[in-house]
């Protein structure tokens, strides 16, 4: 909690005008304590000394994984459990798009597909164009309305 280099990027972070969080293992941290919002995870001495890849380590990726997980759904790239703000640019990612479609919309693999060439390959606005049976343009005005929210612009309110 301590290191120069963390210490001066959250420096140059709050210099530029962007919100720090700094998050430390140990009580009464540099990081902590400089940071606008300052995590303490108290996980206590490591098993083996001198390691911090075991209880430190994990126990800020979950929190790193949390906080990142809450922040795509307050930006409205999850829908459910679904994340659907992606862009294919490959193969695999293709292929995912294709699922997500399929599994938000009941929709069969074509109509996915199809819907999904008519969007660019937006999974967001493939999913609203099916569900509101709409075209891309109509599907990115229902979203453009409410803020990108895939519930919203397919009618079933809540955030």
């Amino acid at each position: 909690g301590s290191t120069p280099y963390a210490l001066g990027v959250l420096t140059a972070a709050r210099a530029a005008g962007a919100l720090t969080i700094g998050i430390a293992n140990n009580p009464g941290s540099p990081v902590a304590a400089q940071a606008e919002i300052g995590l303490t995870l108290d996980t206590g001495s490591e098993v083996i000394s001198g390691s911090t890849r075991l209880k430190a380590g994990t126990a800020q990726k979950i929190v790193l994984n949390t906080l990142s997980s809450a922040i795509m759904v307050r930006l409205h790239k999850v829908h459910g459990n679904l994340m659907v703000d992606l862009m294919p640019t490959n193969a695999k990612l293709h292929r995912r798009a294709v699922t997500l479609t399929m599994l938000a919309t009941q929709a069969d693999e074509a109509t996915a597909r199809r819907t999904l060439e008519a969007c660019g390959h937006s999974v967001k606005l493939a999913i609203v164009a099916i569900r509101r049976k709409t075209d891309a343009a109509g599907a990115r005005a229902a979203l453009a309305a409410v803020g990108g929210s895939v519930r919203q612009a397919i009618g079933e309110g809540g955030r």
